[in-house]
């Protein structure tokens, strides 16, 4: 099974689980994203790996058109039906990879991308076809979850993910991002880390993690090292285990 099958199978077994999340649907990081981002009414923006268009649906309040793209249907139709609801008209919800887009050369003032990445086989190529499409003076902001600089907190909560969603490839460090960013011939403009403090079970509901692999996902968590728990802020609160979920959120210009 290739990557695209896996994130596939993933996401179309879980998609509206996606589209009821109080973290996908309003978590800080949107915010802050849209806020750090130069749009303007006349842009047209494009959304990877849209989900179930959170992301796309907030855009399309502050700019012309929106397109939003992604590989799994369930998804988009749980997007569609979302922006159906919330009588949302000025977005195009269409399948398409995030490595291969299915649009001509600098067609968007602006690309968003929002807790997707991480699923992505290849990122410099995806950084590739996000600069190909954009316009001169265009804008990329990223939102993603990230790892500490450090070996140890990185390889803990990457085993942490991989464990609780199998279409988990890899999360990059803050500095990772800068560099692949940077690589792809974009200038980041702003670059910061946002936490969340998130309850582990509901965070493994989500992902619809079955019961075997929770119990492996804890036996884990509770054989690591102390200083790898630490670095990815693992603590209890009223006997339930908590955790913080680091975002690194970047704006670029090409």
């Amino acid at each position: 099974m290739d990557q695209r099958d896996k994130v596939q199978q993933q996401f179309g077994k879980q998609a509206a689980k996606y589209t009821h999340s109080p973290s996908h649907a309003f978590g800080h990081d949107l915010g802050r994203l849209l806020e750090l981002l130069p749009l303007q009414p006349e842009m047209r923006a494009l959304d990877v790996a849209t989900g179930t268009g959170h992301t796309a649906l907030a855009l399309a309040a502050l700019v012309r058109e929106v397109v939003a793209v992604d590989i799994t249907p369930e998804m988009l139709a749980e997007a569609r039906q979302l922006a159906k609801e919330r009588r949302v008209e000025n977005v195009v919800f269409q399948e398409g990879d995030a490595e291969a887009l299915p649009f001509p050369d600098q067609v968007f003032d602006a690309v968003t991308c929002r807790r997707a990445p991480h699923h992505f086989p290849n990122i410099p190529g995806f950084l590739a076809e996000v600069s190909r499409v954009l316009r001169s003076g265009g804008s990329f902001g990223l939102a993603d979850q990230t790892t500490p600089e450090f070996d140890s907190g990185r390889d803990f909560i990457e085993t942490f993910e991989k464990l609780r969603d199998p279409s988990h490839v890899h999360a990059l460090s803050p500095s990772d991002w800068r560099a692949a960013i940077e690589g792809a011939g974009l200038h980041v403009a702003h670059l910061e880390v946002q936490t969340e403090d998130r309850d582990v079970e509901e965070y493994l509901d989500v992902a619809g993690v079955p019961a075997e692999r929770r119990a492996e996902i804890y036996r884990r968590i509770a054989a690591s090292p102390r200083e790898a728990a630490e670095m990815n802020g693992f603590h209890e609160v009223n006997g339930r285990l908590r955790f913080e979920r680091r975002r690194v959120i970047t704006v670029a210009r090409r």
